[in-house]
């Protein structure tokens, strides 16, 4: 099968640092590729990958640190949507499916189409969906579907790495993390605030852009100065799966309906059990009192850090790298491109 896989502008495929979607990008080529299928990828001019690389432009632009840099984003980001829909249209002909991951594929509906979900659903986009119901969509957990179950799903595919990556560690170091983006959606003061409340060293690793500055300056800056918060920043891989690896407990406190939450994957893979609030996919993700503890707020998960301490990190990283990783991953997708490119081939028959 020829695949058209279109990724953002914003972040490279795979990323130095901050981009889980483009990671998940990375290992679903990686993964189609060693089935034999042929992937062009449209991404970013310096992107990585195996495949043939349609660069939609020459470097990728990241996200603004405030919210006067995203506006001038923003009006290049029209212009660069302008280009790939050149480049694909002069190219489409090659391909049985084009896949998207945020791509406007309005243009191409007459084609075998893919859009995969990455992010949650507002009311915003309410009316830009209503006019892409004939776009055929992938989400990335079953909870994703339902603030708007009416579009047309052709299946879930959960997010899948590369365990192998990430080393399994059994006797870890005492101290949470949290890792993420550092936003209100995010809620990493409530994380802190938790560890602090039980004198439990917390190290703090993500990125702060345009939506979580004044939150950063304001809520979280004071917290940092605990003696018990140690802030890493932006980290990239390799220092990623060494805080995983090696913390006791991975905190997931967001306030939002979490599509997926690839930290809490990664966090698995390792062996670390992730404390999260009960939203969006995380009872799809942690099996609940085996390989993390599902809570309605972190007061409650004041009570259950000790249960959660005391979870075989054996069985975590096993059910995780068992259930989660980039061939269940593209299996899932193959089974959704053969639904779309069997539908087009039975209406073009009509």
């Amino acid at each position: 099968m020829k695949i058209a896989m279109i990724s953002s502008p914003f972040v490279p495929v795979p990323p130095k640092k901050y981009g889980g979607t483009e990671r998940v990008i990375y290992y679903l080529i990686k993964g189609l590729l060693e089935k034999g299928h042929e992937v062009t990828l449209f991404a970013t001019g310096d992107s990585e990958v195996e495949c043939e690389l349609v660069p939609i432009c020459e470097k990728h632009l990241f996200f603004g640190k405030t919210k006067a840099e995203q506006e001038q984003i923003v009006e290049k980001l029209q212009d660069i949507e302008a280009y790939t829909n050149k480049l694909l249209r002069e190219r489409a002909h090659e391909f049985d499916i084009i896949h998207s991951h945020g791509f406007d594929l309005i243009e191409f509906q007459h084609l075998p189409n893919v859009t995969t979900l990455h992010g949650m659903f507002t009311l915003e986009e309410m009316e830009y969906y209503e006019q892409r119901q004939c776009l055929h969509y992938v989400s990335i957990s079953n909870n994703q579907q339902k603030p708007y179950p009416d579009l047309e799903y052709v299946g879930t595919a959960y997010n899948g790495l590369d365990p192998a990556e990430f080393p399994v560690v059994t006797e870890p170091e005492k101290y949470a993390c949290f890792l993420g983006r550092l936003d209100r959606e995010k809620n990493p003061d409530k994380a802190i605030e938790l560890a602090i409340s039980l004198g439990m060293p917390i190290k703090v690793a993500g990125k702060v852009d345009h939506l979580g500055s004044e939150y950063f300056d304001e809520v979280l800056q004071p917290l940092m100065e605990n003696p018990l918060v140690e802030f890493l920043g932006e980290i990239g891989m390799a220092e990623k799966t060494k805080l995983l690896s090696n913390a006791a407990v991975n905190l997931h406190p967001t306030n939002f309906r979490e599509p997926f939450g690839l930290t809490v994957l990664e966090a698995a893979y390792c062996g670390t059990p992730t404390i999260a609030v009960k939203r969006g996919s995380m009872s799809e993700i942690i099996e609940n009192h085996r390989t993390g503890i599902l809570v309605e707020d972190f007061t409650e998960a004041y009570h259950l850090m000790e249960e959660c301490l005391e979870l075989d990190r054996e069985y975590v990283a096993q059910r995780a790298r068992l259930l989660f990783n980039y061939h269940t991953m593209t299996e899932s997708y193959l089974k959704a491109y053969e639904q779309v490119t069997t539908e087009f081939a039975a209406r073009n028959q009509e």
